[in-house]
C-alpha cells in the first residue's frame, strides 16, 4: 500500500498550479485561531486529530503546533479522507486550507492479471474515495480469494494513483498448496482422529480456505468446542493447524423468537457433546409455542472405535400440535443405522430404521388412536456454498428426501406409504461481489397412499398435507388450504424469491415473491385448481437476529373456485426467522 511519493509530487504541482488563484469560499471552518478549512461539508476530524492540528490548551508541550507541523498533519488526514489534492497556504499565523475534490477509485487491475479472481465483479471499492481504508478491503479481498485458489501464503500489495483514481493490485502468489497435514489440538476425553468426520476436506485436496471454515463452523455448531480455527504454517507448505478450544462437555443454552404466526416460541436445550471418546452426542430439548409444543431427546452415537462417519441415529419426541383445523398429540420414536459425510461438494446424511408412533386426534377428522409401525428412509444434503453462506443465504441449495411405509396386522394400526421432497435453490445473480441480487426459489413435494384396508378418513393427521403460512402460500392464513377435511393426500408447492442486498441503509434487503400451489385428494393426483400468492417483503439481519415481514395476496385459478374465494386474502407477517 504506497501512493505516499506519487501523492507528495501531485500536492506540489497541485500548489503551484493553484497558488494565487482566488476562488470563492462556500463555506468556512474554523477549527481554531490558525488553522481554517473552507469546505462546504463537515471532514469530521476526531479529538485527537483537531488537538494535532491546534494544540492541547494547558499541556505545556502540545500548547501551539508550528504550522508546518500542522500542515504536515492535515496533509495525511486528507488523505486518509480521500482527498489527495488539497490547497495550502500559510499566512501569518493562520494555515488556510481548501481540500478540493476526493479522489475516487476509477479501476483496479490484477499484476498479473488472473481471471479467476473474477476482479471485474468486485464491485465495492469502485466510486468510494481513494483512501487507506479501501486499498486495505482490496487487499484482504484479492487474499480470501487466493485462499481460496490454493495459495494460503500469497502476498498483495496495492499502489493507488491519487491523481487518476486507478488502483494497481500486485499479486505474488507464493506456492499452491495441497493439505498434505493437519496438526489439530486434542479435545479432553476424545480419541484421536475421532473428529475428522466434521471436516468437509480431506488429506491430498487443494487448500480451500472456505472449506477450512465450514469444517470449523461445524465443530463449533456441534458444541464440542468453544472454538475452532484453522491456519496455514507458510513455513511448511502443505502443513494447516488446528487450534481448538474445548469447553465443558455438558452445555445449557436457551432462546426466544416472535413470529405473527405461533406468537412467541421459547427453546432450551441440555447436551452431551462428548459423551463417550467417540465423540457421541446426547441432545434434550424443549420447544414451546402457541402452535406446537415439543420434548425431543436425540442420541448419535457413533459406536466404532476408530474414525468413522457411521452411527445410530436415534431419537424420542413428544409433541402436541394445536391448529385451527385439528389438535394432535404424538410420541414417535426411531432407531436407525446412519452415515454422515461429504461427496462431490455436499454435505450428505442417510438413514434408514424403524419407527414407532402413537398419535391421538383430540380434535378435527382423524382416529381417535392410532399406532404405527413404520421403516423410514431419509436422505438429506446440502453443498458448501449454502453451508458456508447459511447465516446470510445467497448461493448453493439444500435438499431434503423422506419416505416410510407400514403394514396393517404388522404392528400398525394403518397401511400407508409416505413420501416427501424439499429443496431450495439460491443464485447470486451476476456473481458480483459482495452480492447485490439473490434469486431463489424452493419447492416442496408430498404425497400418502393408504394401503390396503385403510380408508383415508383412518389416518391421523401427521399423514395428510395442508396449505398456507409463512413456510408455504404466504397469501393464505396458516394450513387453511384446503378448505374442508382433515387435508390432503397429494401436496406440491413452488416458491420463487428475488431479494436486494448491499444498496440500501442499515442493511434493509427488500424483496419480492411469489408462491404457487396445488392439493390433491387422492394420492399422486392434484385438483383442478391452482393457489397463488404474489407479495412484497422486507429482511433486516438484525444484532438479534434475522428479522423478516412481508404482505401477500392469495388467488385461486381453476375449477370450483367459489368455496376458497373468502380464503383468498391479504395476510401480514412479521417473525424473528427467516426463510431464504
Amino acid at each position: 500500500m504506497r501512493f505516499s511519493w506519487v501523492l507528495a509530487t501531485s500536492f506540489l504541482l497541485w500548489q503551484v498550479s493553484a497558488f494565487g488563484k482566488e476562488e470563492e469560499a462556500q463555506e468556512v471552518q474554523k477549527l481554531c485561531p490558525t488553522v481554517v478549512v473552507d469546505y462546504e461539508y463537515d471532514l469530521n476530524f476526531t479529538d485527537t486529530e483537531k488537538r494535532l492540528l491546534c494544540g492541547s490548551p494547558g499541556v505545556k508541550a502540545w500548547e501551539n503546533i508550528p504550522l508546518r507541523q500542522a500542515q504536515y498533519h492535515m496533509l495525511n488526514f486528507l488523505s486518509a479522507r480521500g482527498y489527495h489534492k488539497p490547497f495550502m497556504q500559510i499566512t501569518g499565523d493562520t494555515l488556510y486550507i481548501k481540500p478540493g475534490e476526493p479522489t475516487l477509485i476509477r479501476s483496479l487491475r490484477l499484476k498479473p492479471d488472473m481471471p479467476e479472481l473474477g476482479i471485474d465483479n468486485f464491485w465495492l471499492p469502485r466510486g468510494r474515495p481513494l483512501t487507506p481504508t479501501e486499498l486495505n478491503t482490496i487487499e484482504s479481498w484479492a487474499s480470501v480469494k487466493m485462499s481460496r485458489l490454493g495459495y494460503p501464503c500469497s502476498q498483495i500489495k496495492t499502489f493507488g494513483d491519487p491523481v487518476t483514481g486507478d488502483v494497481d493490485v500486485e499479486i505474488y502468489p507464493g506456492e499452491l498448496w495441497n493439505i498434505s497435514k493437519v496438526e489439530a489440538d486434542p479435545i479432553p476425553g476424545v480419541r484421536g482422529g475421532m473428529l475428522d468426520r466434521y471436516r468437509a476436506y480431506k488429506l491430498g485436496d487443494r487448500y480451500n480456505s472456505m472449506l477450512l471454515e465450514i469444517s470449523a463452523d461445524r465443530l463449533k455448531a456441534s458444541q464440542i468446542v468453544i472454538n475452532s480455527q484453522y491456519s496455514p504454517d507458510c513455513t511448511e507448505p502443505g502443513l494447516v493447524e488446528q487450534r481448538n478450544l474445548p469447553g465443558k462437555p455438558r452445555l445449557v443454552s436457551f432462546g426466544f423468537g416472535f413470529d405473527s404466526e405461533n406468537y412467541f416460541t421459547i427453546r432450551g436445550s441440555w447436551r452431551n457433546s462428548r459423551l463417550s471418546e467417540t465423540a457421541s452426542l446426547l441432545d434434550l430439548s424443549s420447544t414451546l409455542s402457541y402452535r406446537s409444543q415439543k420434548l425431543l431427546g436425540t442420541l448419535d452415537w457413533f459406536y466404532l472405535p476408530v474414525p468413522s462417519q457411521h452411527y445410530l441415529k436415534s431419537y424420542l419426541r413428544i409433541q402436541r400440535e394445536f391448529e385451527q383445523r385439528y389438535e394432535s398429540r404424538s410420541i414417535k420414536a426411531v432407531f436407525a443405522p446412519a452415515w454422515m459425510g461429504d461427496v462431490a461438494g455436499i454435505r450428505g446424511d442417510i438413514y434408514l430404521g424403524p419407527s414407532l408412533q402413537f398419535e391421538s386426534t383430540v380434535r378435527g377428522d382423524g382416529p381417535r388412536t392410532a399406532r404405527i409401525l413404520t421403516l423410514d428412509m431419509g436422505v438429506g444434503g446440502q453443498s458448501h456454498l449454502f453451508e458456508y453462506f447459511k447465516l446470510s443465504p445467497q448461493s448453493g441449495y439444500q435438499f431434503n428426501l423422506f419416505g416410510s411405509t407400514s403394514d396393517k396386522g404388522s404392528g400398525s394400526d394403518v397401511s400407508a406409504t409416505t413420501n416427501t421432497a424439499d429443496f431450495t435453490r439460491l443464485w447470486n445473480v451476476l456473481s458480483l461481489e459482495p452480492e447485490i441480487w439473490i434469486f431463489g426459489i424452493r419447492g416442496s413435494f408430498a404425497t400418502t397412499r393408504p394401503g390396503p384396508g385403510t380408508n383415508p378418513e383412518d389416518l391421523p393427521p401427521s399423514f395428510k398435507y395442508f396449505l398456507g403460512g409463512s413456510d408455504e402460500m404466504r397469501g393464505f392464513a396458516r394450513k387453511s388450504l384446503p378448505n374442508e377435511g382433515a387435508g390432503a393426500l397429494t401436496k406440491v408447492y413452488l416458491g420463487g424469491e428475488l431479494r436486494l442486498n448491499n444498496s440500501l441503509p442499515y442493511s434493509l434487503q427488500p424483496l419480492v415473491f411469489s408462491d404457487w400451489g396445488w392439493l390433491g385428494e387422492e394420492p399422486l393426483k392434484l385438483d383442478p385448481r391452482m393457489f397463488w400468492s404474489p407479495g412484497l417483503g422486507l429482511r433486516w439481519e438484525s444484532p438479534i437476529g434475522v428479522l423478516r415481514g412481508s404482505i401477500g395476496q392469495g388467488f385461486v385459478s381453476g375449477k370450483d373456485t367459489e368455496a376458497y374465494e373468502k380464503l383468498a386474502t391479504t395476510q401480514l407477517y412479521f417473525s424473528i426467522g427467516e426463510q431464504f
